[in-house]
C-alpha cells in the first residue's frame, strides 16, 4: 500500500510545467491526506502550548549587584527553585545592569507583568504606596529581632496593600542597619547639617531636611553620577549596599547611626502567580520560606563582613557616633515618624506591633 505525504500529494496534484498537468492522483486520496494532516497539526500545537505552560518564564529583577544581601538571596532562591522542581521550573535573575528597569519604574514593571518578579527595596515600593515605608521608619526598631517581629505582625496589612498593586509576596530580605557614608567625618550636629545626602525614601529625606541638611531621595542606580559630579557628599545606606556599590571610591567615612533596618520585598505579579499550577506555586512558596528564614538568620553576619571590606579599602569607621549626632537624628526621625503614623492611619499597627 502506497504512503503519501501531504507535500508530495500537493506537489503531484498541482504541479504544472509550461501549462500542462504532469500528474494527477484521485481526488479521494488527496482529501484523505489533507484530513489526516489536520489532527496532527492540532496535536503538535497542543503539545507546544502544554510545554510553554509547564515551563513559564520567571524573570526576577533587582537593581543591586550580586554581592549585595538581596541579590545574593535572589540567586539562592533561584537555586532552591531549580532543586525543588528538579529543573522543571527556572527563575532567571536580572541584577544591576542586566535589570533594564530603574527606581520606581520597577514597581510598574512587575505590577503590569512586563517582568514576572522583582526584589524591590521598601523605599522604591513606597513611591507607589507609603505604607511600605513601615520597615524604614527611623529608630522604630533597635535590632533584627524587633524588625522581624514588626514585619510578621504587620504582614496581613502588607499583603493587602500588595494585592492592590497586583503583587503577591514571596519573601523579604532585611538589610543591615543604615548608616551615613560621607566625604568628611560626621562628628557633630554642624557636620550633619553640612551634608548633601542621598536618602532612600520620603521619611529619610524628611528626617535630614528637618536637621537642615540638603537631602534628595534617589535609587542607587542614580547615585554614582551625582557623587562623581560633586552634587552629593553623603549617602544613607547600610554597609552592605554601599560596599556592593563601592561607595568608598567617593566617600571614605562611615558613621554607624543605626537609622533603620529596612526590608526588600521579593514579589511576583499576581496574574503570573495565578497562571502557575498548584504544584509550581508550592515550589516557589517552599523556596521562598527557606530564603526568608535564612535571611533573618544570617544578616547579622553581614555587618562584620561589610566592615572588614570597608577597612580593606581604607575607610574610616565611626561605630560610636557623638551623642549630639545621635540625639539630633533621633529627634528629627521621631518627628518624621509621628507624621507618617498620622498620615497612614497607623495607630492600629503601632499599638499592636510596637508594644
Amino acid at each position: 500500500m502506497h504512503q503519501f505525504s501531504l507535500r508530495s500529494l500537493t506537489s503531484r496534484v498541482f504541479q504544472l510545467q509550461r501549462g500542462v498537468a504532469r500528474f494527477t492522483i484521485p481526488a479521494r486520496i488527496a482529501r484523505l491526506a489533507l484530513l489526516s494532516a489536520v489532527p496532527l497539526a492540532l496535536l503538535q500545537a497542543g503539545m507546544a502550548q502544554a510545554q510553554t505552560s509547564a515551563t513559564p518564564a520567571l524573570r526576577l529583577i533587582n537593581e543591586y549587584p550580586a554581592t549585595s544581601v538581596t541579590a545574593a538571596a535572589d540567586l539562592k532562591f533561584a537555586e532552591e527553585v531549580r532543586s525543588l522542581s528538579a529543573g522543571s521550573l527556572a527563575v532567571t535573575t536580572l541584577q544591576e545592569s542586566a535589570n533594564t528597569f530603574k527606581g520606581k519604574d520597577q514597581v510598574a514593571a512587575v505590577s503590569e507583568r512586563r517582568v514576572e518578579m522583582g526584589t524591590l527595596f521598601a523605599g522604591i515600593l513606597g513611591t507607589s504606596d507609603p505604607f511600605f515605608l513601615l520597615s524604614s521608619l527611623p529608630f522604630v526598631v533597635k535590632d533584627f529581632a524587633q524588625a522581624e517581629a514588626l514585619f510578621k505582625c504587620a504582614r496581613p496589612e502588607l499583603e493587602q496593600h500588595l494585592a492592590s498593586l497586583n503583587l503577591h509576596l514571596l519573601y523579604v530580605t532585611p538589610w543591615p542597619p543604615s548608616g551615613i557614608w560621607s566625604a568628611q567625618p560626621v562628628t557633630d550636629l554642624a557636620s550633619l547639617r553640612a551634608l548633601r545626602i542621598r536618602t532612600y525614601d520620603d521619611n529619610s529625606r524628611g528626617s535630614f531636611a528637618r536637621l537642615g541638611a540638603f537631602s534628595v531621595n534617589l535609587p542607587f542606580s542614580a547615585v554614582g553620577p551625582r557623587l562623581a559630579s560633586g552634587d552629593l557628599n553623603a549617602v544613607l545606606s547600610s554597609g552592605d549596599g554601599g560596599a556592593g556599590n563601592k561607595l568608598w571610591e567617593h566617600l571614605p567615612n562611615f558613621t554607624a547611626v543605626n537609622y533603620a533596618i529596612p526590608l526588600s520585598y521579593t514579589l511576583i505579579n499576581n496574574d503570573a502567580w495565578k497562571a502557575l499550577s498548584p504544584q509550581q506555586q508550592g515550589i516557589l512558596s517552599q523556596a521562598a520560606a527557606r530564603i526568608d528564614a535564612n535571611g533573618w538568620k544570617t544578616v547579622k553576619d553581614r555587618i562584620e563582613v561589610n566592615y572588614a571590606r570597608m577597612r580593606e579599602h581604607g575607610m574610616r569607621l565611626n561605630l560610636a557616633p557623638a551623642e549630639s549626632v545621635t540625639r539630633g537624628l533621633r529627634q528629627a526621625g521621631n518627628a518624621q515618624t509621628d507624621s507618617w503614623w498620622q498620615q497612614n492611619d497607623g495607630a492600629g499597627i503601632r499599638a499592636r506591633c510596637l508594644k
